[in-house]
Formats: C-alpha cells, sequence, structure tokens
C-alpha cells in the first residue's frame, strides 16, 4: 500500500532513469514524435532576465532529443538522470554514452543547458554495523512487519529496516556515496538543480513502528517522545548529513530539492497524519525550498471535492509562511492512468490550478508521469493532433512558468493574502484565499510590498467560466472573470480607483 506522501517505490526507482538510449521509429505520415511535436507548438514567452529556476522532470527514461528541446525552448533543465557512479563514470570516461553527450552540451553553454541531476539511493553494502538495523530483544533482525529474521549478522538479502538509532558514521558513509558523482561533475561544469527523490533511508511510521517498538535500544531513546516527534526529529537528523554533503558538492547549485520536505498537505486531514509523514518543523532543513506533492487524484479528490488539490496545497503553503517560507519548489503531475482511481487530468483546468499555486508562491516545480509506458514509451510517435497527456503536462508547465516570469517581481517581493477565513483544514492557520459571491471560485491574491499592485488570479475548477464579485481589502468588491484555466490580471490603484488589466500570456 503506497503511504499518503510518498510515492511507490517502483514508480521512483533508480531503475525508472535507465541510462540506454531508446531506439528511434521511424516516422510515417503525419505521426511525430515527442521533440517534433514540442518544435511544432508555439514556444513560451519568457521574460529576458528573470531568475526563476528552471524546471525539471522525474520519471522513467525520456529521449534525449525532449530532454534538449525542454532545455532550449521550455524553461527547463537539461535532464542527466540518476548521477551515481556508474552514470557519472560514463559521462566522464565513454565519449559515445548518453551521459557524456548531455554533458557535453552542459559544457558548451552551462546557461542554454543548466543541467539537473537526481542524487543517487544507494547505501552502505560493506562492513555495515548491526547496530544499524532494527532488532528485538534477542538481537535478531526485524522486517517491516515486525517479524524476527534469522542470523546476528548482516546479510544484504534479508528485508531489515533500518534503526532510528544508528550510528551517524552509516549516514556520513551515505552521504559520501552520493556527493561523490555530484561532485565529479561539478567540475566539468555547474550543476544547476539537484533533486533527491527521498523514499529511502529511514522510513516512516506507518511502515516500520510495528518493528521500531520491538528494539530495546529504541525505546530507550525515545522515552516519552512522542512517536512522530522522535521520528521526525531522527530522520530529519540522518538526512541532514547526507543533505549537506550533496549541497556541498554542488554548492553554487540554483536548487536543492528534497522530495518532499513542506508544510503537510495532508496535515491535519486525518488523525494518522503524522504516522505518514515527517514533520515539516523538524525536517524543514533539508531543502533550499518547501517542497509538496500535487498529482491530480493521488491521494486527493482532483480539481473538486472534500480533498481538492489547492485546498491540500495551501494547506502546505499556510504552515511555511507561518514559518517565514513564502515561496516553493513542487513536485507536480496533472495526472496518469494504469492504477485504481487514477486518471489523466482536464489540461485547461491543470493550467489553472498551476496559476493558482503559482500565486501562493511557487517558482518552479518537477513535473512528474508515473504510469510506465514500456521501455520506449516516452519516445513513441503518434498522429499530430494526439499528443499524448505526458508531453501536453510538460508544456503546459512551461507556459505557465512563462507566464510568471513576467510576474517574478510579485512572487519575490510580494505577500500572500490571508483573505477573511481560517483554513478548513488547519484551523489555526489562514485560508489564504478571497471571499467570492461563489463558492466554487477559487481566488488568490499577492499585494506588492512596495507599491499599491496586486497580483490575482481567479480559477473556476468546476470548468464553468463566469463572472464573480470578489470582495478585496483595500479595493472593495470588483467583478472578476474566473475561467477553468484560471485569469490573472494585475490589479493597480490610482487615486483610490482600482484598474484591472488582465494578464495575457
Amino acid at each position: 500500500m503506497k503511504s499518503l506522501f510518498f510515492l511507490a517505490v517502483l514508480a521512483l526507482s533508480p531503475a525508472a532513469f535507465a541510462n540506454a538510449t531508446p531506439k528511434e521509429e521511424s516516422t510515417s505520415a503525419g505521426l511525430l514524435r515527442p521533440a517534433d511535436w514540442l518544435k511544432a507548438q508555439v514556444k513560451p514567452k519568457y521574460r529576458a532576465g528573470h531568475t526563476l529556476p528552471p524546471l525539471t522532470r522525474y520519471g522513467w527514461d525520456m529521449d534525449d532529443a525532449v530532454r534538449i528541446t525542454l532545455a532550449e525552448d521550455w524553461g527547463y533543465a537539461l535532464e542527466f538522470g540518476v548521477a551515481g557512479e556508474s552514470q557519472v563514470d560514463n559521462a566522464l570516461n565513454k565519449p559515445e554514452s548518453r551521459e557524456a553527450r548531455l554533458l557535453a552540451l552542459a559544457i558548451s553553454d552551462p546557461k542554454r543547458y543548466p543541467l539537473s541531476v537526481v542524487s543517487t539511493r544507494e547505501l552502505p553494502k560493506l562492513n555495515v554495523p548491526t547496530e544499524v538495523w532494527t532488532r528485538d530483544a534477542k538481537g535478531s533482525f526485524l522486517n517491516a512487519k515486525a517479524q524476527s529474521l534469522d542470523g546476528t549478522l548482516w546479510d544484504p538479502t534479508l528485508k531489515a529496516v533500518l534503526s532510528p538509532v544508528s550510528p551517524d558514521a552509516f549516514w556520513h558513509q551515505a552521504g559520501e556515496l552520493s556527493a561523490a558523482p555530484i561532485r565529479k561533475l561539478r567540475q566539468k561544469c555547474p550543476v544547476a538543480i539537484v533533486l533527491n527523490g527521498g523514499e529511502y533511508g529511514l522510513g516512516v511510521l506507518g511502515f516500520a513502528k510495528t518493528a521500531w517498538e520491538q528494539d530495546p535500544a529504541v525505546l530507550k531513546a525515545k522515552g516519552e517522545t512522542p512517536w512522530a516527534e522522535f521520528i521526525s526529529e531522527r530522520k530529519a537528523h540522518y538526512q541532514n548529513i547526507m543533505t549537506r554533503a550533496e549541497r556541498n558538492a554542488a554548492p553554487d547549485r540554483q536548487l536543492y530539492i528534497y522530495y518532499t520536505c513542506g508544510g503537510g498537505t495532508h496535515r491535519n486531514v486525518i488523525p494518522d497524519w503524522g504516522s505518514w509523514e515527517t514533520l515539516w518543523e523538524m525536517f524543514k532543513g533539508n531543502s533550499d525550498l518547501p517542497s509538496n506533492e500535487a498529482y491530480y487524484r493521488h491521494f486527493n479528490s482532483g480539481w473538486v471535492g472534500e480533498r481538492d488539490m489547492l485546498t491540500l496545497c495551501l494547506n502546505a503553503t499556510a504552515r511555511e509562511i507561518a514559518d517565514g517560507k513564502t515561496l516553493s519548489y513542487n513536485w507536480l503531475s496533472a495526472g496518469w492512468e494504469g492504477e485504481p482511481g487514477h486518471s489523466h487530468g482536464d489540461l485547461n483546468r491543470w493550467a489553472g490550478f498551476l496559476k493558482c499555486y503559482y500565486t501562493a508562491g511557487m517558482i518552479g516545480g518537477n513535473e512528474g508521469y508515473y504510469q510506465f509506458l514500456g521501455r520506449d514509451g516516452f519516445s513513441k510517435t503518434f498522429p499530430a493532433d494526439q499528443p499524448p497527456h505526458w508531453l501536453q503536462q510538460l508544456s503546459t508547465l512551461g507556459y505557465v512558468h512563462a507566464l510568471f516570469s513576467h510576474l517574478e517581481e510579485f512572487l519575490r517581493e510580494g505577500d500572500l493574502l490571508p483573505g477573511p477565513h481560517k483554513h478548513r483544514i488547519s484551523r489555526d492557520l489562514p485560508a489564504y484565499e478571497i471571499s467570492t459571491g461563489d463558492a466554487a471560485v477559487r481566488v488568490l491574491a499577492r499585494k506588492h510590498r512596495k507599491r499599491a499592485e496586486w497580483l490575482v488570479t481567479a480559477w473556476a475548477p468546476d470548468g464553468d467560466a463566469r463572472e464573480v464579485a470578489v470582495d478585496f481589502p483595500d479595493l472593495g468588491k470588483l467583478n472578476l472573470r474566473a475561467s477553468p484555466a484560471g485569469e490573472v490580471y494585475r490589479i493597480s490603484l490610482h487615486k483610490g480607483v482600482p484598474s484591472v488589466k488582465k494578464v495575457e500570456p
């Protein structure tokens, strides 16, 4: 069973980033390759000199032509993939390899091809002390279901559980395993984005508590501390050891982003939410910016409903703002198929959701698609009028990112307005939405800190465009059109009279 906050290990395993170049298909009449479709689209218009970080992608292998086109025209970093020992060795010592070709591009023009890498999940395998693993009172290793495993010596074939009181030395070794390859790349060219996909190392209570509560050493260290706080502090401590190593390997990076490290989209949603999430208060130091998961119909009700995506994201945003963190870089997907309850989200409403999230302080994100389409699934040809959903997700994010490159000053020099109401999940925090006469329409606004100007997004997630009366502090009631794709406005105040201007892409 998946946790509420982490993707299945299969979906985000290093194997997802196979490094063999997919076979190119010959195109017949009317069929396009993914990169050709991107090149045929109207390119997003980025503001010259903007400082928003490049977008990134996470998922199964994608051919080089798409990676390059996304970097050249769509605001993405050049995707290197996992920066493990073997991949970096290919990049440095095998000129004919894919990794070497990608690295050569990044070296040739780091601004046009800013490099993004994924840190390896590799953990030490040799000379690992038994204290690293959770054991019962007899000294037997325990698996995640708290069943004893035979033997008292570590065997890599056993499904043992890492201990929250394991020696720091183990985690220093783990940090060096992931940092060393990144350091070697950095010696050749800048590394713009380091992504840590998480889901490794110390686990979460929902999976491992049954084992940890049988380990006398763990119980002694925990004492009277609540389980969620104890495990969060321990995971934060160990991850910080590895995070420091990886950050030091790319000291001039634009961002180091950990999956996930945010205020908590599901915080307070269910009684045992702390069993599935590392507490933000303790873990926040492990990502340069807050990062939350927003995947269509993945532990949420989609655009609308009791647990809609925007409400959950603002639940995290409200906690982050209360802690002084007003910007974020998030893990995004407009949905995938192949799993019960999952589906593709409408791309117009995806654009509207993204505009709301940017207005809330997002300055970039990682687009993912987690349905396995086969070895060559992300390079197959298709009819020109039937582009795959995963490809349109990438282009949609590129358009919205470009739009907000022209509005960057509102993100960096503005504040999200709290609105008149408390958040309906975390009642101690503001909702960060502006009141309208229509409960189904969502309106978010940022106020510029130095000028009487506002940035406003009006979204109709139910799919019906309409005009609504929006009650702004300092501006009074204004009639604005809300649409499924989201309408973005700049509002200024001149001699007490508001002036509304729609922002065009």
